[in-house]
């Protein structure tokens, strides 16, 4: 879209009009509500980035590389670095635990900016109830006008739009936050879920090749036995076939194959505690999404009868400034009878 700013500067000035000047927008001129926004919100943008970017290295099942690679640590600044190599169990274990214990610090802090709005809004109720409950002469002045002594001024109407308006924006804002938290920890524990997939199916292709090739051997010991003689009679058979180096040799692939098993498990059982507490903080996020979108369609409804009433009060104001007021007319009655008392006084 073109920038027509001088042009419609030149009609302001043909209609003796201020122009339009440049607004720099400046986060450090903000309030500290919105100031600690966004910096949540920034490293919220980070995380999903740094998540993203090592997506394709955390769920690669390929083997590792001969050649020695350069170590970094899972910091942000080396995300690129992390993305383009191959990464270990521990590295895996490592990046799961940081960018939990990030997004349990998120939590905490959208949790709290939330926390400090509701006393904030809180705060300004009070003083506000306050402030009406201490003008007594202004409610005998409302009812001398002709208004109940519980209704409220044009001012305190307006006020309490405004503060309505910047509550549903503010909580627009804690809502944002958490959905955006709500996206990350998914991606988070969608990369999880995946990974733990593919080491089980790898795990299973493991175990099958295992099996494929330990049977030539076991049915190598003696291809001229009877399959219809007894099972007991092919083992007695079968067992003096074995030597010390056979029988060595199948312990150690037990063993091995055990440790292998037993470390997966290991990792399995560690993503599965990881996934129950991000899936925990998710549920969190979710109630908390559902009761603030319930909030801010309250606050938003809110808002448009407020506007309306500020309509409809400013018409009874009017009415009550011109129809005649109980208070007004007693006022008068006081006022002429005291005269027609010291006028009665100073005749007779």
């Amino acid at each position: 879209m073109a920038d027509i700013t001088a042009v419609f500067n030149t009609a302001l000035k043909a209609h003796n009009a201020p122009p339009v000047t440049s607004h720099r927008y400046s986060i450090d001129r903000l309030d500290e509500f919105l100031k600690e926004a966004y910096s949540i919100n920034a490293r919220i943008a980070d995380l999903t980035t740094y998540l993203r970017a090592i997506r394709p290295s955390y769920l690669s099942t390929a083997p590792a590389p001969r050649r020695p690679q350069r170590q970094n640590s899972t910091d942000h600044k080396s995300t690129q670095d992390t993305a383009q190599r191959h990464l270990s169990d521990t590295e895996r274990a490592a990046i799961d635990a940081e960018a939990k214990t990030v997004l349990r610090q998120l939590h905490a802090a959208v949790e709290r900016i939330g926390q400090t709005e509701q006393i904030r809004q809180d705060t300004a109720s009070h003083v506000a109830l306050r402030k009406r409950n201490q003008g007594g002469l202004g409610a005998i002045g409302r009812w001398a006008a002709g208004g109940a002594v519980t209704a409220k001024s044009a001012e305190e109407v307006l006020e309490e739009a405004r503060q309505k308006m910047l509550n549903a924006h503010r909580e627009g804002i804690v809502w944002y936050l958490q959905a955006k938290l709500r996206e990350t920890g998914t991606l988070q524990s969608t990369m999880m879920e995946i990974r733990i997939q593919r080491e089980v199916e790898k795990s299973k292709s493991v175990l099958y090749k295992t099996k494929g090739s330990s049977i030539p051997f076991s049915q190598s010991f003696d291809p001229g036995v009877d399959s219809e003689k007894p099972a007991a009679q092919e083992q007695e058979r079968a067992q003096p076939q074995l030597s010390d180096e056979q029988m060595q040799l199948f312990a150690q692939e037990n063993q091995d194959m055990m440790k292998h098993y037993q470390d997966t498990l290991d990792q399995v059982r560690t993503a599965e505690r990881s996934l129950i507490e991000i899936s925990e903080l998710q549920s969190t996020l979710v109630t908390n999404l559902t009761e603030q979108n319930e909030h801010i369609e309250q606050l938003v409804q809110d808002s448009f009868f407020t506007t309306e009433n500020i309509g409809r009060g400013n018409k009874e104001l009017k009415k009550a400034s011109e129809r005649p007021s109980t208070a007004r007319l007693l006022f008068h009655g006081t006022c002429a009878f005291c005269a027609f008392l010291v006028v009665w006084d100073l005749i007779f």
